[in-house]
């Protein structure tokens, strides 16, 4: 089964997923290599053209996973904590890995209630986070929308920060709900 963007545990199923996925790709192609190879004697077959065009998804899933491999998927025991603090209020996701026009960003888990959003950081250069609340805010305010984000280093602050703003209990814009779903999930 696919794993799903935006859940816990997303990261760590997403790399299974693709190393098997390369695995069968490799075992396919070279299989079909093998069998033209075994039945004509040459390699100037169909099965061979066969074989190299089953290498392109293959390498497409090997630059996905070395994308994928310098992140962790956040602790299950963390993120349950955040969930309970979030309760039935505001948006939470984990295990968010996206792109803008010139980075590639992580977050482990990020909250969003009317029209604040708490994320949490864990590993990760300062830059990074710099990077990530730019282009979040500068994200919405092409859409009309002023939004306050505030990353955090530790879990245990993180979940602070959600029990406040889901105590508040806002509605979530439609335009930063989509925007959650479609740019960062």
């Amino acid at each position: 089964m696919l794993p799903v963007k935006g859940t816990n545990g997303y990261i760590r199923k997403h790399k299974k997923f693709q190393i098997f996925m390369i695995a069968g790709i490799v075992v396919i192609s070279l299989g079909l290599f093998l069998c033209g190879y075994f039945a004509t004697g040459t390699t100037k077959n169909l099965l061979t053209v066969f074989a190299v065009l089953g290498v392109l998804p293959g390498a497409k899933a090997v630059v996905n996973l070395v994308l994928f491999l310098p992140y962790r998927s956040l602790e299950a025991e963390a993120f349950e904590g955040l969930k309970q603090a979030a309760g039935e209020t505001g948006i939470l996701y984990s295990d968010l890995v996206f792109t803008s026009p010139s980075h590639v960003m992580h977050l482990d888990a990020l909250y969003a209630t009317g029209t604040e959003i708490a994320a949490l950081l864990t590993e990760g250069k300062p830059k990074a986070e710099k990077e990530i609340v730019d282009y979040v805010t500068d994200t919405m305010k092409k859409r009309g929308i002023s939004v306050h984000m505030h990353i955090f280093r530790s879990v245990g602050d993180m979940r602070e920060r959600v029990l406040n703003l889901s105590s508040k209990n806002e509605p979530v814009p439609e335009e930063l709900a989509e925007f959650l779903r479609v740019i960062l999930v």
